[in-house]
């Protein structure tokens, strides 16, 4: 004889339906699992959310995020966090001088010196353009009290941060550029706004101890500084050129000549040589020239720069005369410049002047503006 089926009456809108228990069981079930699989889902989504903070947050990706946070809202320990300043600031030392001797047409790093005093000064100036950058970055006042300083690094460093003009610069764009291991590039693009033209600076961002990832260097900083040094003269010759050309007019140099006589009474490994250049300069206007600045430089046979120096002459020329410019100048074998010019047939190298400065009878003065300093 088959059991009773259990029924259980459900009342629904207005009649009564009667229903077997196990029927409303299976119902019940279903919607316990339903719930059940409803948290697990939304469990998961938490975990795959945590993960990827988790993972986010030690990526290069996350790290420029943060660096530009922090410079915007002025926090120098968060912003230290992201960019190991003194490692930048190192290894920005060695490239603006590297950038400046490409600039000059010299290298300081073949003169023993030269290097040794830079190696001596190093310490001491990174450590100065760090502090000065953080407190840059914190936005403290001008006239805050600071720590007294050592003249010399202070005004080494002052050197070289006229070449990086950073209250020029605005940031344009910043991406990472390439992620392989533990080394990523990240791309800066830079207005300047004096110029109005865009420069790429490249970071090399690395993983400190801690997992976090960190702007170490710019990597490209000498090639940065020598583009937009480039750039100015360009500018600066565009300014200028209506000047520089009244100034050519107003002084023609005919009849150029280079002597080199070296000093016999050598002291150790330095040599002397006397550099002379004599060039005849005639006065093309129609008024008297009291005083006059200009740059003698020596070119090879292809007609690339060797060597520059300025000089100046004082006294009168008077309209339509010629003048005799006759100007020595000193070279010593201990700097690399004067070493190569010194080791050269000279008798092959020509000379030209190019007039930057002159002043007349009648007070008119003829002189390119300066652009940058």
């Amino acid at each position: 004889m088959k059991s009773a089926l259990k029924m259980i009456t459900i009342y629904a809108g207005k009649e009564f339906f009667r229903l077997p228990f196990n029927i409303i069981r299976k119902v019940n079930i279903m919607q316990s699992k339903k719930k059940w699989f409803v948290v697990f889902i939304l469990l998961a989504a938490l975990a795959g959310a945590a993960f990827y903070f988790l993972y986010f947050i030690r990526t290069p990706a996350y790290a420029l995020n943060e660096a530009r946070v922090a410079l915007q809202q002025h926090d120098s320990a968060k912003f230290s966090r992201y960019v190991d300043v003194p490692s930048v600031m190192d290894n920005a030392f060695e490239d603006i001088i590297k950038a400046e001797s490409k600039i000059n047409n010299d290298n300081v790093f073949s003169n023993p010196f030269a290097l040794g005093i830079l190696h001596m000064l190093k310490p001491s100036v990174v450590d100065l353009m760090t502090q000065e950058a953080l407190d840059k970055i914190a936005a403290k006042p001008d006239n805050a009290p600071k720590q007294t300083v050592d003249p010399v690094p202070d005004a080494m460093k002052r050197n070289l941060e006229r070449h990086i003009p950073i209250q020029n610069l605005t940031v344009k764009d910043l991406k990472l550029s390439k992620h392989e291991g533990e080394t990523a590039k990240a791309t800066l693009v830079l207005h300047n706004n004096e110029l109005d033209k865009d420069f790429i600076a490249e970071l090399l961002m690395q993983q400190n101890d801690k997992g976090d990832w960190q702007i170490k260097k710019v990597s490209n900083l000498a090639d940065f500084i020598v583009q937009l040094d480039a750039a100015k003269r360009a500018k600066q010759a565009l300014l200028n050129k209506p000047v520089m050309e009244r100034l050519n007019k107003a002084l023609q140099a005919t009849s150029e000549r280079l002597t080199l006589n070296k000093d016999s009474n050598k002291a150790g490994s330095e040599e002397k040589a006397t550099l002379t250049a004599t060039i005849m300069a005639k006065n093309m206007t129609n008024v008297a020239i009291n005083r006059m600045y200009y740059d003698v430089t020596v070119f090879n046979d292809k007609g690339e720069r060797l060597y520059s120096y300025p000089e100046h002459y004082q006294g009168s020329i008077a309209p339509g005369q010629a003048v005799e410019l006759t100007t020595s100048k000193t070279l010593n074998s201990m700097l690399p410049d004067d070493k190569k010019l010194m080791n050269l047939d000279i008798s092959k190298e020509t000379i030209k002047i190019q007039v930057t400065y002159i002043a007349f009878d009648n007070g008119e003065v003829i002189s390119p503006k300066t652009f940058v300093e």
